[in-house]
């Protein structure tokens, strides 16, 4: 669990990470509080002061500040304590037969739709969104070298394809069934508890939508779907 500074400082890192840009101290604080954590503009300055202090951060003259790779280590750190705290609670709430047949459903209309994703996702992706998945990709690798969640890369990754798809109606299911569910933390921690791997399966679409073969998309999204549904089932059993 995260103390309130600690929180703090991760929506901050957070906020400077997603900027392509550097990012001012108001825009800062107005792009906190969207997330929903009120922090005074005294608060922001002393914390961005920290922040540079610790090198997690440099200042670029009047434009704002950019995050370094020292402060990229610092933001996973504290978004793999949060997300370590919150599967430990998502557990103890999934782990009876209810949430179990509700997991496992969610997995079967993902298995139709996702699918089908993936094929569109191979017949009309962008180099540029390829060259964003490939991002999410190396991001994630990299959170699993250091024995990290890489959640919000798993998400960013189908949330791409959903996208690329072309299709409304199918982004906005899949839209719906990721904020409904939201049990993707889980989904990963049940999977390396049973040696199962997430990015392994992502590398096989994305090499079949790299291809721009739908059909093989199609083949492997469908046998990601039922990588993770097995795993879930045999983590059931064995718990």
């Amino acid at each position: 669990m995260l103390t309130r500074k600690e929180a703090q400082e991760e929506a901050v890192l957070s906020v400077i990470h997603i900027n392509d840009e550097p990012i001012g101290s108001g825009s800062i604080r107005q792009l906190v509080a969207d997330r929903g954590l009120a922090i005074s503009e005294a608060t922001i300055g002393r914390i961005l002061k920290e922040l540079d202090q610790k090198d997690y951060t440099v200042k670029k003259g009047f434009q704002g500040r950019t995050l370094t790779q020292k402060g990229y280590e610092r933001l996973c750190e504290l978004k793999h304590r949060r997300e370590h705290s919150t599967i430990r609670k998502e557990l103890e709430e999934t782990l009876s037969p209810e949430n179990k047949k509700n997991m496992l459903d969610m997995l079967v209309a993902r298995r139709a739709i996702e699918g089908e994703i993936a094929a569109l996702a191979a017949t009309h992706i962008t180099s540029q969104e390829i060259d964003a998945m490939e991002r999410v990709l190396a991001h994630h690798e990299l959170h699993r070298q250091r024995g990290q969640y890489g959640v919000e890369q798993d998400i960013h990754f189908h949330q791409l394809l959903a996208r690329a798809s072309r299709n409304r109606v199918l982004e906005k299911a899949m839209d719906l069934i990721l904020q409904s569910g939201r049990r993707s933390p889980t989904l990963e921690f049940i999977r390396k508890e049973v040696n199962g791997n997430i990015i392994d399966d992502h590398l096989r679409i994305f090499e079949a939508i790299k291809e721009k073969n739908p059909d093989k998309a199609r083949s492997a999204m469908i046998s990601h779907m039922e990588n993770v549904t097995r795993d879930v089932t045999l983590y059931w059993k064995s718990h």
